[in-house]
């Protein structure tokens, strides 16, 4: 279950699996088609291509972009797996405090530098009815 999450307070869940319910397997590409808005200056629209890999403790997933064939964006998270109580979520808020404030600036620093090169602006439009697809 893949959350996504636009700076509009929306969320929405593609559910990634293969249509037989096969495990996914590392490095494998699965695909979901875009249907939430997250940036204004990408459209709804094209699929995402979700590639997971993990290693021990160790986990990444790759996210993807297409439309019209074209690679549009590409991301990549990684982390490793921890248990999660008290303790490890107080260590990590200590670590990391700014960590959401952070990633709020980063992505209004990208925003304007996308505008002030007048990228194409698309208005947002309704999230869908369905909150996972």
């Amino acid at each position: 279950l893949a959350e996504v999450n636009n700076t509009f307070g929306e969320r929405h869940n593609y559910l990634v699996h293969h249509p037989d319910l096969a495990p996914i397997l590392p490095g494998e590409a699965l695909v979901a088609r875009k249907v939430f808005h997250v940036s204004p200056f990408f459209p709804v629209g094209g699929e995402y291509r979700f590639r997971f890999e993990g290693r021990g403790a160790v986990h990444a997933v790759a996210i993807d972009l297409w439309d019209g064939g074209v690679r549009q964006l590409s991301t990549r998270l990684s982390g490793r797996a921890e248990p999660l109580d008290g303790r490890a979520m107080a260590k990590w808020l200590l670590r990391h405090p700014f960590m959401t404030l952070g990633v709020i600036a980063r992505i209004h620093w990208q925003a304007l530098r996308l505008a002030v090169r007048r990228a194409r602006f698309h208005r947002k439009p309704a999230p869908p009815l369905e909150e996972t697809t």
